[in-house]
């Protein structure tokens, strides 16, 4: 019996370190828009960042409606997963499997490859084989991925905060 409940205990331990709470260093206000076959949202987020981990909250009408979490695994409210499963059920299935997290950390996918940067510090990177073909565009304060293939758009921006003199 006391190797029945070791292991249950230890499962729980486990299960728990798993799910602990991230404590991110910065927090940012964002208008984030995402379509994919599974999930639709356009509206205020907050994009927060850990070292490597990130997470994004999506709000509609004030009311948190989703938690993307991505630190070992991503989380939604569906439960949590390998990012190759994420990739699978929420974008495409050929991604690199830190696609997602490397979008939200307004970093280069795909190892970077067919990068170019205009006179104003866009980097734009088109991915284009059989299976996908994606325009991905990023600078400061703005991030725009689109996969017209696989009906997939995601777009970013900071939320500019007006005083009323503009």
């Amino acid at each position: 019996m006391p190797k029945f409940s070791i292991l249950w205990v230890s499962l729980l331990l486990f299960l728990m370190g798993g799910c602990t709470t991230k404590q991110y260093t910065i927090s940012e206000p964002k208008l984030i828009t995402i379509k994919s076959p599974k999930l639709k949202f356009s509206d205020m987020g907050y994009i927060r960042y850990a070292d490597d981990a990130v997470e994004v909250e999506l709000f509609t009408a004030g009311v948190a409606v989703e938690k993307i979490s991505i630190d070992r695994n991503v989380c939604v409210s569906a439960g949590c997963m390998r990012e190759e499963a994420f990739n699978r059920d929420y974008l495409y299935e050929g991604y690199p499997s830190d696609t997602m997290r490397r979008i939200l950390q307004n970093a280069p996918i795909f190892d970077g490859n067919n990068t170019s940067e205009s006179c104003g510090g866009m980097k734009t990177q088109y991915i284009r084989n059989e299976t996908m073909d994606i325009v991905y565009q990023r600078k400061t304060g703005e991030i725009y991925f689109k996969d017209r293939m696989n009906g997939l758009m995601i777009k970013i921006r900071d939320v500019q905060e007006s005083n009323g003199t503009e």
